[in-house]
């Protein structure tokens, strides 16, 4: 049995309009995330990927990662990396809609709550702190937590 769970963040249009690709990266790096994994590469959405949901891993430099991302918002693609916690194994997939609407997809070593029986629940919490301090400096509109068995 597959377990899908998803953190949906929307951000108000005030918050869309003043929103930078490259301050909101650099948020997550400030906040402990990290898209670079151990080989070195990023993993994202390439440009033309036209929803195919191609995932690609590849060495990029910060630059020419935002560019690419910037680009892609550009043509109104999904903007999609992964990210991963520094202190651990634990990570998402993150999805830029229209940069007010994001959902990170919590597939990489989801953390669970602990209970005693065989109960396998998202400890939604545990990214709810991790998450939300990049976006201190925004407007939260909505945040929905889902888990689907």
């Amino acid at each position: 049995m597959s377990i899908s769970a998803s953190i949906n963040i929307c951000l108000s249009e005030r918050s869309r309009a003043n929103l930078s690709l490259a301050d909101l990266f650099q948020n997550f790096v400030n906040e402990g995330w990290k898209y670079v994994n151990s080989n070195g590469e990023v993993t994202i959405l390439p440009l033309g990927d036209n929803d195919g949901f191609d995932w690609t891993s590849t060495i990029l430099h910060r630059d020419s990662l935002i560019d690419i991302l910037k680009k892609k918002q550009e043509q109104k693609e999904i903007i999609g990396i992964e990210l991963m916690q520094v202190d651990c194994e634990v990570g998402c997939e993150l999805l830029i809609f229209n940069t007010n609407q994001m959902i990170f997809s919590l597939s990489i070593a989801r953390k669970k709550i602990k209970v005693k029986d065989d109960i396998d629940i998202t400890d939604f919490s545990w990214y709810l702190e991790r998450i939300l301090p990049v976006f201190k400096n925004l407007q939260v509109e909505q945040i929905k937590c889902e888990q689907l068995l």
